[in-house]
């Protein structure tokens, strides 16, 4: 049998299909949107925004929908998102931004969001025939007062945290905790950050002899951190400030440590632009005191050093992806052979339509380890790193690439299974 008479049959039955889909698109005329948000619930915003069509490609959408996030002075989500129109709307774009603060819940927060995107698709949804199907409320109980609230506290925001896990089988058990409080003020001028940490580790082995007798070993690491930072905005590039830590690391051989470190930087971007664009440098140099557990490898018991450090570092977010990169180089001021460098970089980017490469990556130059412990580390203390070893280099990485391809929509939301 020729093939022919089945074509023939088979583009009777789809043509008529499309023509019937094209008549549908063109009298629900709506707008293609491509959401570009990798920490957002998209089968969440796709389930309550079902006035537009979602495509998986920026290159089928009218409106290229980015969205980041940032960490706010009080602890909440500031979320920045960018309408970028294409194609009809290619000379149409606009901002805005949604604040979501540290007391909402998951679900406040994400109808929040949901709610702001919807208000900046209306511009774009009102050139279209899906206008004709969507109402708007306002609510009068949310009218802004003629006067702001008097904040009693003074924009200070208190943090308390403890969390525990623990595991464990026959033969071992895990034990882990740890304690954390925070207080921050922030501010357009000023950035003010305490902090402090303590976190406890106890790992703990059963082993049976040749004879049935039973032993069991415990290995504990203990470390506590503080943490001060003041920083002051100087202008829409510049900025200084003088941070201060304390450490206790029975990992990294300290007994105490204490350091203060004034600091400038320098952004090429002005600040409000942190959304999408950043490219800094700091410098700080930073006296401390060192009283180690046990003596080091340089037969120090307690000594007194400066460090310098410069790091530089780069984020945009952008249409066409993510990039993030930062060097970070310090050395001791008594001996510039004690030094060390590292390196990190994250990339995301849309190579064509359905196709994406990833790469995320760490390298270290590490020679700045004064606090090793002379003498050698039991077997045990390397096995389950409890003590800092070492080392000339460090990295890690990944790379990953994804191709996408089939129909261009991605409306439906099915939560089975």
């Amino acid at each position: 049998m020729k093939p022919y008479p089945l074509l023939f049959c088979i583009s009777l039955i789809i043509i008529p299909l499309s023509v019937f889909s094209q008549q549908s698109d063109s009298e629900n005329e709506t707008i293609r949107v491509f959401l570009d948000c990798n920490r957002c619930n998209e089968s969440f915003i796709r389930q309550e925004i079902p006035f537009v069509n979602y495509v998986r490609d920026k290159e089928d959408s009218e409106i290229h929908l980015l969205i980041t996030r940032q960490r706010t002075g009080s602890d909440g989500t500031e979320y920045t998102l960018r309408f970028l129109g294409r194609d009809r709307f290619k000379s149409q774009q606009d901002t805005l931004k949604y604040i979501s603060p540290s007391s909402d819940t998951q679900n406040e927060e994400r109808k929040g969001l949901v709610r702001t995107i919807k208000i900046g698709l209306l511009p774009f949804i009102s050139k279209t025939k899906a206008i004709e199907n969507i109402t708007v409320d306002y609510n009068r109980e949310g009218d802004v007062q003629s006067t702001a609230e008097e904040d009693k506290w003074n924009y200070w925001v208190f943090e308390l945290d403890g969390r525990s896990f623990f595991n464990g089988e026959e033969s071992r058990s895990n034990l882990f905790i740890s304690l954390g409080a925070s207080a921050d003020r922030v501010t357009p001028e000023s950035k003010i950050n305490f902090g402090y940490d303590y976190n406890f580790n106890r790992r703990t082995f059963t082993e049976l002899d040749s004879l049935g007798n039973e032993s069991t070993n415990s290995f504990i690491t203990r470390s506590q951190r503080f943490d001060g930072l003041y920083v002051k905005s100087l202008n829409d590039h510049w900025s200084a400030g003088i941070s201060a830590e304390g450490l206790s690391s029975s990992r990294e051989n300290i007994d105490l440590s204490i350091s203060g470190s004034p600091a400038i930087e320098y952004n090429i971007f002005p600040y409000e632009e942190y959304s999408t664009r950043e490219i800094s440098f700091l410098y700080k140099i930073s006296p401390g005191y060192f009283d180690y557990e046990e003596i080091t490898i340089y037969n120090q018991k307690s000594e007194f050093l400066i460090r310098q450090q410069l790091r530089a570092q780069m984020e945009f977010t952008q249409p066409w992806g993510e990039i993030e990169g930062r060097v970070n180089a310090s050395t001791f001021l008594h001996d510039f052979s004690k030094n060390r460098v590292d390196m990190n970089l994250e990339f995301d980017f849309r190579i064509f339509r359905g196709l994406s490469l990833s790469i995320d990556g760490r390298y270290s130059l590490i020679n700045d380890q004064l606090s090793i412990p002379k003498g050698n580390i039991s077997d045990a203390e390397q096995l389950l790193n409890l003590r800092e070893q070492t080392t000339s280099y460090s990295y890690r990485g990944s790379i990953g690439i994804e191709y996408s391809f089939g129909s261009i929509y991605n409306n439906v939301v099915n939560p089975r299974f």
